[in-house]
């Protein structure tokens, strides 16, 4: 099978190749705009690189043309919040403008190719009730530059399925976490700082934004295992929640984090530089849908997750 994947060289992108490699009759075009220290070598196969940024509508066709993927699993994207804010033009540029482009190839030159279109849980804002967990049906709010460009991006995709017949699936993705994340995101920064304390480069203090806030995290590698099972066994134009179903806050995560230590004594700041402009106080997501229609489970723990991260930034810095 043909699989092309947006976003390969990734944090989430590189978890989805090694999972898709794992069947040797599998054949993995990666995309991306720049492959950094990605090497195809390590994953058990020959996988083609092809550099092409989004918004070059030319190069996207030719890569579709050219390869007539049987899937494809599009995890490309400016996905961190605090960059949308400070840059909504560009994110706009790549995540709406750059993802017609896939949509519009497919539309010219690959017309049944499956393929996944990675969306947010963004774009749901603040809910309601500390304990509702939200699913499909939860009307849309989204309240920040990210947000709203995916949420354009999940309307797009349903159109291009109901216009087009094209074989659309959406997922809106909550909190991803595990090893290999960049320290933009939360559990990964407070990983890292951990990991620099540890090593003498830091005092015990760790800076943190709001942690009074609850998210919905799920491990990056039953993330990408959910992908694989809406694209194989979900249905076309519909919207799947990969989301772990539960509501952690965000002080939880910074505990259990600093349990794993090597550092008893370690203080927390408050740093408002790491605030958002407008933040949602509660979002987690009801996964049955996901799991009703494809099957799916989890494989991975909250702690499991978070003692990976710290292990990954351990390594990175040669502790």
């Amino acid at each position: 099978m043909k699989i092309l994947i947006t976003g390969v060289a990734g944090f989430v992108g590189r978890h989805l190749c090694s999972y898709l490699a794992g069947d040797d009759n599998n054949k993995i075009i990666g995309v991306d705009h720049d492959f950094k220290d990605f090497n195809p070598d390590n994953y058990g196969q020959k996988v083609e690189l092809e550099k092409v940024g989004l918004t070059d509508r030319q190069k996207v066709f030719n890569v579709i043309k050219k390869f007539k993927p049987d899937q494809v699993y599009h995890l490309a994207a400016q996905s961190s919040v605090s960059h949308s804010w400070e840059n909504p033009v560009e994110t706009f540029r790549i995540n709406v403008f750059g993802s017609i482009n896939i949509l519009e190839g497919m539309r010219n030159f690959c017309h049944n190719c499956r393929i996944l279109v990675v969306c947010t849980a963004e774009e749901y804002g603040e809910t309601e009730g500390e304990d509702r967990a939200i699913d499909e049906n939860y009307m849309i709010y989204p309240q920040n530059p990210y947000a709203i460009s995916k949420s354009a991006l999940d309307f797009f995709s349903s159109v291009y399925f109901k216009a087009y017949g094209l074989p659309v699936f959406i997922s809106r993705s909550f909190n991803h976490i595990g090893p290999g994340q960049s320290e933009k995101f939360v559990a990964s920064d407070f990983a890292r700082q951990i990991a620099l304390i540890e090593k003498g480069d830091r005092p015990p203090v760790i800076k943190v934004g709001n942690i009074d806030v609850y998210r919905d995290f799920l491990d990056v590698r039953d993330a990408v295992k959910a992908y694989y099972y809406i694209v194989n066994k979900g249905t076309c134009g519909q919207v799947y929640n990969v989301c772990s179903g539960e509501k952690r806050k965000i002080s939880d995560i910074l505990d259990i984090l600093i349990s794993m230590s090597k550092i008893k004594e370690i203080r927390v700041e408050i740093d408002r530089i790491k605030f958002r402009a407008i933040d949602v106080k509660i979002i987690y997501g009801n996964n049955n849908k996901l799991k009703t229609h494809t099957g799916w489970t989890r494989d991975y723990s909250i702690k499991e997750s978070l003692e990976d991260t710290l292990y990954y930034w351990r390594q990175k810095l040669n502790l």
